[in-house]
This record gives structure tokens, C-alpha cells and sequence, in this order.
């Protein structure tokens, strides 16, 4: 006999029951080769083809003969044929040819119906010779062929089912939470995890409540009385969008919209519970984005503008420009606050153009240590209290990269560490290189950003919320800006943060010349 093949199409059964199957029949009936057509059904919407003893293409090309023939033609629950010889299977060529051999289709059905046929292909007088001459055996092998067909199939299709829920459950954006009957948690998926900031593993067994410690929008905790969960299963239906506010593992409030639902026996008795969790802070971000934009630059730009008004207004008086002193110190008030203005209003017109893909650069080689040092004199000359470290080796390879852009992210990242780092506290701007990149720091000690926000400190208009922001004057466009300005270099920008700890923000820049990888020869030995 000739070595099983396993031939399959995209929608067969690529498992070995199936072919386990094949094997009896061909054995049953001393074939050479079978192979099984089973009609589109559930479980099988495209129909499968699956062949033993012969290839792939021989199975398809015999059954795509077959289908046409048999449904037109065949009576009964068995034909046997004649097998034109541009369809005999190349596999079963050593029989001799379609005038030395036998086909026979079997027609599978059970009490759900006809499911397909199976053909198999073997020697002249392999029919007379094998239990299908009797009716009574051919009837029990087909229909005990058909069980096992619907089986396979039915096995496949929960299998199909399970292997779906997981994707769900494992690639979904939403967090999804199982708990048992008492509300301990037994699964959650990795949105969730990287929601709340809480592993899988720490979770299981823990009340659901004291991990998500759900609030209703108002602030005020949701008991059991309250609970989603609880809720869906003493109804009995679902808990469809209930809006809640959770917390992350660090006490970070997330809005948020939970559906619940019972699992339950036979006798209704309630086995588990699922909670989907959908975060809803970006939508209501996106919804007060416009407003909060109108309010930040319009505050931003009414302050500039109110102290020069108001300069202006000093220096109509006659009494004022008496005094040159006061007159040079206003002056100068109005000069500053004009940089301001005019500083704010680029960066405006300067996140459009970014907006627009319109972000020009004029790369030329580039030594970031030499821009490094120049950023750290003019932050000194501008008289900070704080302590600016650089450190920053001479043998730092050079960039292809836009000078003027690059020293803009450097001011960036030094400006934002000396606005929210307290006063008289150490920046250190470091840099260093690996064989492909090189990498420029800014660190700070001050109070951090919550791991949350770190998530969204690049967006646009993006301010972090406490008071050492409220205090500082911005847009929340510096850091977008820097983002875009990196990548537009072919470089990566990030950040790392530990609350009350410090800051420290990095951005990569390919090198001019990339390091060369050492070659490694074999060594053959003297032998």
C-alpha cells in the first residue's frame, strides 16, 4: 500500500481524527487512496475536501470531477464507476491506469441529512471483495463513517468557537473581567491588565471590588446593592453600558462603561459572571478637546497680551516716560512678553504644518554633544536656579539631522524639566550611543507623571493635570512638536517616570555612520 498523504484546503480539517478516519475506511475497504467530500454545512461552510494515499491536488481534482457526476447521476447510497484517465490520481498510477482499477463512491448521511460522499480508489474487484458487496455491512460502515464525520465536524466547530473567545477575550480592546458566583475574579485579558495596571495573576482570587473599586460618576462607591454583576444576576438579563469610574492601581480615575452577564447550569443556577470594561476617558477627552484647546491658547494669549496693554497704557502717560529707568524696565516687559506671544503662535503654526505633513528639515552631519552644550550655556545664561549637569562623551558619533530642530527638542525637554521640577533641583542631560543610534536624556527629580498620563503626554494640547501644571504656563504643544521633529528624523521618543522620583525623557537619533559588526571566522582547527 502506498504512504498516506494528508491533503487539505483551507477549509478542512487539518487534524488527525479526520485522517484516522480516511485510514479505516481505505483499510476497511482495502483502497489505495480515499478521499472525502463533505458538502457545505455548519461547521464546514465551505465544504471539505480531504485525501488519504493521495496528494492534495489529486483529491481536489478528483472530487471537482466527481461532484458534478455524482450529483446528477448517482442513485442509492453507492456507486461504483469508471475513472476517465486524465482524472486518475497520479499517487495510484502504479495500479496501471483507470482500465486495471475501481472507484466507488459512498454517499454519508445521517439523521441531519446528506453530508457528501467518499470515493475510494483501488485495484479491479476491490468492491467485490470488501464488506460493500453486502448491503447490510455497506450500510453499517457508511452510516458508521457518517457518525464520525458529524463528530469531526461538530468537534471542529467548538473548537472553532473556543479559539474565537480566546482571540476575543486575548486581542480585544475592550478589558474583559470572569468572575466566579461569590465575585472573585478567575480571568481578565490584557486590555484590562494594561488599564488598571494590574497583572492577571495578582488579580485571581481577589474580590472583583477591591481591585477595580468602582465608583458611580458622581464619585460615590458602588456597594453590592449597586453592583453590575450582582445586578445581571438576579435579573437574569444583561447589564448593557452602565457608566462607572474605576481606579488604577495607583488611585488614577478612569471613566468607563461596564456590561455584565450571568453564566448559568441547566437548573439557572449562577456558575460565573463576565464583565466587559470600556474605557471611555478618550471620548470624553475628544468631546471636551475643542473647548479645553479655545480655553488653553485663548488664556495663554490673553496673558502676553493683557501685560502689554497694560504697558502701553502706563507709558501714554507723560509721568511715565520721565523716569528712564521704568521706562527701560517696561519696555523690555513688553519686548519679552511680544516673545512670548510670538513664540506661542509659531508653535501653533507650527503643529498645523505637522498637522498638514508640511514638517520641512535640511539635515547636514551633525554633532549632538556640540548642540548639547550649547543648549546647556543659554539655559545658564538665562539664569535658572537649577543645577544643569551634562554628561556627554567626546567620541559621541554623529547625526544626519536638522540642527535648528534638534536644538528646539533639546530646549523643549530642558524648558518642561525646569518648569515642573522644583527649584534648585539637579537636570542632568546625558548622552550616549549604541552601534545604530544615539540617544540625548533629560532627567529630572521631580514629582513624576503618573503612568497613565505617560501614555498621552505627546498628544496634542496634552497637559498633565496638578498644580505644578496649572502653575506653568504652555499650550501643551511642546512635546508634540518634539515627537513629530524626531520622527521625522527616523528616531523614537519616549519617556520614563516613577512618581516622586523624577522624569527623565529620551529621544534617538540614527547615526551618520553606523558601527561596523565585527566579522567571526570559523575556526577549522589544524586537522
Amino acid at each position: 500500500m502506498l504512504s498516506p498523504y494528508r491533503a487539505t484546503n483551507k477549509a478542512a480539517l487539518r487534524s488527525d481524527p479526520f485522517d484516522a478516519l480516511l485510514a479505516n475506511a481505505a483499510l476497511v475497504i482495502d483502497a489505495q487512496g480515499c478521499a472525502l467530500d463533505l458538502a457545505p454545512q455548519r461547521g464546514a461552510p465551505e465544504g471539505v475536501i480531504l485525501g488519504w494515499g493521495m496528494p492534495l491536488w489529486d483529491a481536489r481534482h478528483l472530487v471537482r470531477w466527481l461532484r458534478g457526476t455524482l450529483d446528477r447521476t448517482a442513485r442509492g447510497d453507492q456507486v461504483v464507476f469508471a475513472v476517465p484517465a486524465e482524472h486518475w490520481p497520479a499517487a495510484v498510477a502504479r495500479l496501471g491506469g483507470p482500465n486495471d482499477g475501481e472507484a466507488v463512491a459512498l454517499r454519508l448521511a445521517d439523521g441531519a441529512g446528506s453530508m457528501g460522499w467518499l470515493v475510494a480508489i483501488g485495484g479491479a474487484g476491490m468492491v467485490a471483495r470488501s464488506p460493500l458487496a453486502i448491503p447490510r455491512q455497506r450500510a453499517a460502515i457508511t452510516g458508521q463513517l457518517a457518525t464520525q464525520a458529524r463528530a469531526l465536524l461538530e468537534m471542529r466547530a467548538l473548537r472553532e468557537q473556543r479559539d474565537q473567545l480566546d482571540s476575543i477575550f486575548r486581542f480585544s480592546g475592550d478589558g474583559i473581567l470572569t468572575v466566579d458566583a461569590d465575585l472573585r475574579i478567575t480571568a481578565c485579558n490584557p486590555a484590562l491588565e494594561h488599564l488598571i495596571a494590574w497583572r492577571a495573576a495578582e488579580m485571581q482570587g481577589r474580590f472583583y471590588y477591591d481591585v477595580l473599586r468602582p465608583e458611580d460618576p458622581q464619585g460615590a462607591p458602588v456597594g453590592l446593592a449597586r453592583c453590575p454583576l450582582v445586578e445581571a444576576f438576579v435579573s437574569g438579563a444583561p447589564v448593557v453600558a452602565r457608566p462607572l469610574v474605576i481606579r488604577t492601581r495607583d488611585g488614577q480615575r478612569i471613566p468607563v462603561t461596564v456590561t455584565t452577564a450571568g453564566v448559568y447550569s441547566d437548573e439557572g443556577v449562577v456558575m460565573s459572571g463576565v464583565m466587559n470594561v470600556r474605557d471611555v476617558s478618550h471620548q470624553q477627552t475628544q468631546e471636551v478637546l475643542t473647548s479645553n484647546v479655545v480655553s488653553v491658547v485663548s488664556h495663554e494669549l490673553q496673558t502676553p497680551i493683557a501685560i502689554i496693554k497694560g504697558y502701553a497704557a502706563t507709558l501714554r502717560k507723560p509721568a511715565a516716560r520721565k523716569d528712564a529707568a521704568a521706562l527701560r524696565q517696561r519696555l523690555a516687559a513688553i519686548e519679552e512678553e511680544a516673545d512670548r506671544l510670538s513664540h506661542m503662535v509659531n508653535n501653533l503654526l507650527y503643529a498645523s504644518r505637522i498637522q498638514a505633513g508640511g514638517l520641512a528639515m535640511e539635515p547636514a552631519p551633525l554633532d549632538v554633544g556640540a548642540v548639547l552644550a550649547s543648549c546647556v550655556r543659554r539655559f545658564r545664561a538665562r539664569g535658572v536656579r537649577h543645577d544643569l549637569r551634562l554628561h556627554c562623551p567626546a567620541n559621541l558619533p554623529l547625526v544626519q539631522a536638522d540642527r535648528e530642530r534638534i536644538e528646539e527638542v533639546v530646549a523643549n525637554l530642558l524648558d518642561n524639566a525646569i518648569k515642573y521640577a522644583p527649584q534648585s533641583r539637579a537636570i542632568t542631560i546625558t548622552g550616549h550611543f549604541t552601534g545604530e543610534v544615539v540617544i540625548v536624556s533629560v532627567s529630572d527629580s521631580g514629582p513624576g507623571i503618573p503612568l497613565r498620563e505617560q501614555q498621552r503626554v505627546f498628544d496634542r494640547f496634552q497637559r498633565i493635570e496638578g498644580d505644578l501644571t496649572r502653575a506653568a504656563s504652555g499650550a501643551g504643544l511642546g512635546l508634540y512638536i518634539c515627537q513629530a521633529i524626531v520622527r521625522a528624523h527616523g528616531g523614537q521618543i519616549w519617556v520614563e517616570s516613577e512618581m516622586g522620583v523624577g522624569t527623565t525623557f529620551s529621544f534617538s537619533l540614527p547615526r551618520l555612520e553606523r558601527a561596523a559588526v565585527p566579522m567571526v571566522l570559523p575556526n577549522h582547527g589544524n586537522g
